[in-house]
């Protein structure tokens, strides 16, 4: 997916590549066909013509001449000034949630982490850095579902899909490990999510410079033990634990992690999960979704090998890897335990690793198990 670009050319028009893709896709057209309609389309103030190669800049998320742009629109029948990407100078910010007063928008938008992300339930959402109005030095990290093109009918049965991260960190409460919520709120062109700001970089962005220092190691998988423990205390698997919802505080360095929209409820609440694409951190099983705590066991094996080797060994090197890594033997044999594929050959949960876990980490830190 593209990302947006530093070198914005304020005379060209960019478009959301995802949201172009979209359109095209809702009216069961090809790529060719697209540019097909649009030759055929009446030439724009500019003489624009649309070729295959400048729709394909499209979905690369370049620029485009104003009139090229507004014939792909037209070929989608879409209105321009819906398509555009959020780093277009042109684009006009989402609809912010309202406060409880007066109606005043409580949270203003001062940035875009992201382009955005296609979740496997098919919601596609925009990741923003956000600012309270009221509050001096108060941030939350927002997420902006982009609903445009859904029914309003078609919307209220995926309330509880929209709102399925902020109910869970309802159930959890204020924890250390967990991202904190302070709004989920429909508005007329999407639905808001806005959680605290923790951190600018997640695990997955640091990991894209190497791997995890060795000596951090033992801090960071036993925060993110804390965390799916909790979970998992109230009845709730993650079933997409991975270095892309782990964020790494700004402050104190802590791990939290986010993004609950695929989180399974064990209380027989309605199921928010769609076609799983590929991902090397789920486990196999979740496919088939009957799962239990010990598919977040095995999405942790794999996120700690993904911290301290870039590309994944053959299993019967993990040993190795773990002891190069300074990793303690008990702690590693648990950690090899969950990756096995069969679920019922995995750890049933987080009390055994868990002590294992905090006492290397204590130990690193110098203190007293």
């Amino acid at each position: 997916m593209a990302q947006p670009k530093n070198d914005i050319n304020p005379q060209l028009v960019y478009l959301d590549p995802f949201l172009v893709d979209r359109a095209r896709i809702a009216l069961g057209k090809s790529q060719k066909e697209v540019v097909h309609q649009a030759a055929r389309g009446k030439r724009t103030a500019d003489d624009s013509m649309l070729d295959f190669r400048t729709f394909q800049r499209t979905l690369r998320g370049e620029g485009l001449f104003p009139g090229s742009a507004l014939l792909v629109a037209q070929a989608l029948e879409r209105d321009i000034l819906d398509l555009l990407a959020p780093w277009d100078p042109r684009y006009l910010t989402p609809k912010e949630p309202r406060g409880p007063l007066m109606g005043e928008p409580e949270w203003e938008t001062v940035g875009y982490r992201e382009q955005g992300r296609l979740a496997p339930n098919g919601l596609y959402y925009i990741v923003c850095r956000m600012r309270h109005r009221h509050t001096a030095n108060r941030f939350g990290r927002g997420k902006f579902y982009h609903l445009g093109f859904v029914p309003t009918a078609k919307r209220e049965a995926m309330r509880h899909q929209l709102n399925r991260h902020a109910d869970v960190c309802a159930r959890i409460g204020v924890h250390s490990q967990l991202a904190m919520n302070h709004s989920s709120t429909p508005v007329a062109d999407g639905w808001w999510v806005i959680d605290d700001w923790v951190a600018e970089q997640t695990l997955a962005d640091h990991l894209e410079s190497g791997t995890w220092p060795h000596e951090k190691l033992p801090r960071l998988l036993f925060e993110i033990a804390a965390g799916l423990d909790a979970l998992h205390k109230h009845q709730i698997i993650l079933r997409e634990l991975a270095p892309a919802r782990v964020l790494i505080s700004d402050t104190d360095g802590r791990a939290v992690l986010t993004d609950f929209e695929l989180a399974k409820l064990l209380d027989g609440s309605p199921s928010v999960s769609g076609d799983w694409p590929e991902d090397e951190f789920r486990a196999p099983e979740v496919d088939g979704g009957d799962v239990a705590v010990s598919a977040d066991l095995y999405s942790f094996g794999r996120l700690a090998l993904k911290c301290i080797a870039a590309t994944p060994p053959d299993y019967g090197r993990l040993p190795v890897v773990w002891g190069q890594a300074g990793i303690p033997k008990g702690v590693a044999k648990l950690l090899t335990d969950c990756l096995e594929p069969i679920p019922d050959r995995r750890p049933s949960g987080l009390s055994v690793l868990l002590p294992e876990l905090k006492r290397w980490a204590q130990k690193a830190a110098g203190l007293k198990a």
